[in-house]
């Protein structure tokens, strides 16, 4: 079988790198969480997670093992598997990555491989490690950890501790990561501050158009429209950071005990914590629904008494007259808090928290029975996830309140702006500046300036969403061998059972959160159209408590046919229960010597996953994505689960040779392997952005959408999900329903290759060097449609970026490669990291350069659209590469220093038309970076 294995010795030559680091330098290893960016829906309620992503294939697809037994998938929404970086690094010892459909052996989860983390054994005395890692514009990270291990006659035990810090990087700090809005605008809100607003009499006419507030571009705002209407395009991402400030603890302990000459003990245990106390978001979210139910433009409103009105009417030019006339002022395009910050936060983004911990205890018990030399093994394992997570959001309530000049805790009148009722000033005068860009407000008024006790009123900051993940496993393994002799030994043979149980848990902790308690914009009101809650972006959700238990036989034989021809056999059950059932799995492999350095090898098979608990769950989870057919405007995507949804089934297949032979005076080894995936019925949501284009196609959010559109009832518009033909647009989608389901066909091939050249004595010391690489031939994703309604066309995935689309970002290649010197205690060792480029199948998108009725792509092609012109940025995304290198050198006293130095050419990631103007997928935020690490041992 395809298997790789990277030691520790190896790890330590190569700089010690992160888990995630280590995961994104395999070329077999496609796009991974890990860098903390929180504007993909995939990793909103994952961000500091870690995951392994075999084959690109999805990382719920790869079988995460710690010395051969399951962990607990992380308890977030949008789960994406084990989170890798809560694996206990100081007392790894090896991992071995299985490039094979396993789920015959493995069971569910194992259809593009495995990936098992071996500790250390036989350790003896104590290790130090710490080192240091400068990343310029953050103060660097940094890695502290202790190992301590005492080997007896009959017992070893091993103990580890470690400490993990990621100091925080701005966008700020990566001038490439927030550009102008006719270059980039996906990481612009026409929902802005400062607003667009239009004055109104008593009688509700207006007394002049839709102005924009006068101050947008000294704060940094992008004068525009939107369609024929004024707008100041607000660009969030300076407030925002490429990576979070995270905070990474873990403990471990394992023992093992030879009770007899045969039988041995082994118990495990650990802990580890990933804590990220001050994630940033946008100084406040734009509102998608208001005081009357769904809506984003002109949901609020304030009085002229609002003591920033008649200011920001008198700086927007309006005439004495016009000023005069108005009554009320109704905000179009609007969000509370933006260009100036928020004073809260050290007038910043706001921030929230995101907490995650695991627990592991694991035992078994090898040994051989009384009968026939039948061995056995029985483990057993219990694994608990939790994750805490805290978004700050602005109560709609509240906020109307406020703009009426009814706002504050103090407040006890009807009267506004009297007897400790305060207003709320949704205008630019209010603010100095903008703190992220340093740019100063000509136009402020301090005598305007909202309080922080009325911002402390209006947020709701004791939120938390707490979500439990518990995972309980027997495996009990026989094996022997069964007393048949061929031509090249003897038959062996293994079978047993697993059971597994999962129990998911999650809860609310303030009553806003719960739809059944608060479900209307006023707290305490049940009766309103539309649940939309009492938040003006944020969803709601409802406490959960799921539980799934799974059953499990296989058996597997392996057949010596020959002295150089290998069979393996195996088959497995497993049985889910409910509605989802069962499913049956056999696999063969074949390994062919056909001359001492070359073999043939191969396996065919089918394969599977299982549904989670979160996909059989009737409940939903709410996400948010910058919808395209909204101009990538951020709405909520509310992710369904499904009873009813089945396990996902592959056929694969994989042929290979290896060539191994001494070529002068070094030793070369070549492999190279085939592979191919035919996934069915795949578990997945349809899509919320080929829902939303569907219905309201692609553009700025001006364009029209279409009301009879097959998937309308997946959608939720403002006006109370009112969807008028010819008037209804895209920016009018406030909601995207998105189903579990089971979906379209996916098939997948690939090559991977290999070579490693080893020479001794050149220049007194070895040299070796090599390279490997996964090149994808094919990802093509068939027709989709769920109960007889068309959802996609089929289409090719490999090579495109694929935003709008399953399965996210495909690279046609992944490569890496070495050059390694070793003389005495020196070693020094270059590596080479490349991901190859994708285009963007979206295509080029709009940009109004002033009002226009008719902006769209097919018009801006043909030259037909007024004050619009194609952004083109990220078309192509190109490829990235690192060159990184590290000298190490061993001490006296048993001290070992290294040094490294990251993206030694200081390579920029490639432009890509994504909120922060980069793909995480491919490139890397950090720059070049320098490493220095000692390690001591006792």
């Amino acid at each position: 079988m395809p298997v790789e294995v990277i030691s520790q010795d190896e790890l330590q030559r190569r700089g010690s790198p992160t888990t995630i680091d280590l995961i994104k330098s395999l070329p077999v290893s496609g796009p991974v969480l890990g860098d903390s960016n929180q504007f993909s829906t995939a990793a909103q309620g994952q961000v500091g997670a870690g995951t392994i992503n075999l084959r690109g294939l999805g990382s719920l697809r790869t079988l995460v093992l710690v010395n051969g037994r399951r962990v607990v998938s992380s308890a977030g929404a949008g789960s994406g598997g084990v989170d890798t970086n809560m694996l206990p690094v100081s007392a790894i010892g090896r991992v071995e990555v299985l490039k094979d459909g396993a789920a015959a052996t493995y069971g569910s989860d194992a259809i593009a491989g495995v990936v098992n983390f071996i500790t250390r054994t036989n350790f003896d005395g104590v290790e130090v490690n710490a080192d240091y890692r400068y990343v310029d514009g953050s103060n660097g990270d940094y890695n502290l950890s202790a190992v301590y291990g005492k080997v007896f006659d009959s017992a070893s035990v091993l103990f580890s501790a470690g400490y993990q810090h990621r100091s925080r990087l701005k966008t700020t700090d990566r001038d490439w990561s927030y550009r102008p809005y006719l270059e980039n605008p996906s990481g612009y809100s026409v929902l802005g501050q400062p607003p667009s607003f239009l004055p109104l009499s008593a009688t509700g006419a207006p007394t002049a158009g839709v102005t924009r507030d006068a101050n947008c571009t000294n704060v940094g705002g992008f004068a525009g429209f939107s369609g024929a209407t004024p707008a100041c395009y607000f660009t969030y991402i300076p407030f925002d950071n490429l990576v979070e400030h995270e905070d990474r603890y873990h403990v471990f302990a394992q023992a093992n005990v030879d009770l007899t000459e045969k039988t041995k003990f082994h118990v495990e245990a650990y802990w580890a914590k990933t804590d990220l106390p001050r994630m940033r978001f946008s100084p406040a979210f734009p509102p998608i629904q208001g005081p009357n139910g769904p809506g984003s433009v002109g949901v609020f409103s304030t009085p002229i008494t609002n003591p920033g009105a008649l200011t920001a009417l008198q700086q927007a030019g309006l005439s004495a007259a016009q000023i005069a006339a108005t009554s009320r002022i109704s905000l179009t395009l609007f969000r509370p808090l933006g260009a100036g910050g928020n004073p809260l936060y050290d007038n910043g983004g706001q921030v929230g928290y995101r907490n995650y911990d695991i627990y592991r205890v694991a035992a078994g018990l090898t040994g051989e029975l009384p009968i026939a030399g039948i061995g056995y093994d029985l483990g057993v394992t219990y694994s608990h996830t939790q994750n805490r997570q805290h978004t700050p959001d602005i109560f709609i309530d509240k906020l109307q309140r406020a703009l009426n000049g009814l706002g504050g805790a103090g407040c006890r009148t009807n009267t506004p702006g009297t007897n400790g009722c305060v207003y709320f000033n949704p205008f630019s005068n209010g603010y100095a500046g903008n703190p992220a860009l340093g740019l100063t407000n000509p136009g402020f008024v301090s005598g305007n300036a909202n309080g922080v006790e009325l911002l402390e009123w209006l947020f709701e900051r004791g939120s938390e969403t707490r979500q439990r993940q518990d995972l309980f496993v027997v495996d009990l393994v026989f094996n022997g061998e069964l007393g048949i002799e061929l031509p090249g030994g003897k038959v062996g043979w293994a079978a047993g059972g697993q059971y597994r149980t999962t129990d998911f848990q999650s809860t609310l902790r303030s009553p806003f959160q719960d739809v059944r308690v608060t479900p209307c914009p006023v707290p305490g009101t049940t009766n309103c159209t539309l649940a939309t809650g009492p938040y003006i972006f944020l969803g709601q959700g409802t406490p959960q408590q799921l539980e799934d238990s799974v059953y499990a036989f296989f058996a597997e034989t392996n057949l010596p046919i020959t002295d150089a021809l290998n069979a393996q056999l195996a088959i497995r059950y497993e049985d889910y229960g409910g509605l989802t059932g069962s499913t049956t799995n056999p696999k063969l492999a074949l390994k062919w010597q056909i001359v001492d350095s070359f073999a043939l090898r191969g396996s065919v098979g089918t394969t599977f996953r299982g549904p989670t608990p979160g996909n059989r769950s009737t409940n939903s989870v709410t996400g948010l994505s910058g919808i395209q057919a909204a101009g990538n405007n951020f709405k909520s995507v509310d992710f369904t689960g499904n009873p009813a949804v089945g396990p996902e089934k592959a056929f694969t297949y994989n042929i290979g040779a290896i060539f191994q032979t001494d070529v002068g005076r070094g030793s070369l080894r070549v492999i190279g392997d085939y592979w191919h995936f035919n996934i069915e019925d795949q578990i997945t949501t349809v899509p919320a952005q080929v829902v939303a284009t569907s219905v309201g196609g692609v553009g700025n959010g001006t364009q029209l959408v279409n009301c009879g559109a097959a998937l309308r009832s997946l959608i939720t518009f403002n006006n109370n999900n009112t969807c008028t033909q010819g008037v209804t647009v895209g920016n009018d989608i406030q909601r995207v329903r998105s189903d579990t389901v089971n979906g379209p066909r996916t098939k997948v091939t690939g090559i991977d290759g290999s070579i490693d050249y080893k020479m001794p004595d050149v220049l007194s010391g070895d040299v070796s060097f090599g390279a490997s690489f996964s090149r994808l031939v094919k990802y093509d994703i068939g027709e989709f449609s769920v109960n007889g309604v068309f959802i996609s066309a089929p289409y090719k995935a490999l090579g495109f970026t694929n935003y709008d689309r399953f399965p996210g970002t495909v690279s046609k290649l992944r490569g890496a490669a070495y050059a390694e010197y070793t003389r005495d205690e020196h070693n020094l060792r270059v590596d080479l990291t490349y991901i190859g480029g994708a285009t963007d199948n979206r295509g080029p998108t709009t940009v109004q350069t002033g009002s226009s009725t008719n902006c769209n792509v097919a018009n801006a092609q043909a030259g037909i659209a007024t004050n619009c012109q194609l952004t083109t940025i990220g078309l192509k995304v190109k490829s990235f590469y690192s060159f990184d290198a590290t000298y190490r050198i061993e001490l006296p006293w048993d001290t070992t220093v290294s040094a490294s130095v990251f993206n030694i050419f200081d390579r920029d990631p490639s432009a890509a038309r994504l909120e922060a103007s980069y793909d995480p997928f491919i490139g890397n935020p950090y720059g070049r970076t320098y490493k220095i690490a000692v390690r001591k041992k006792f």
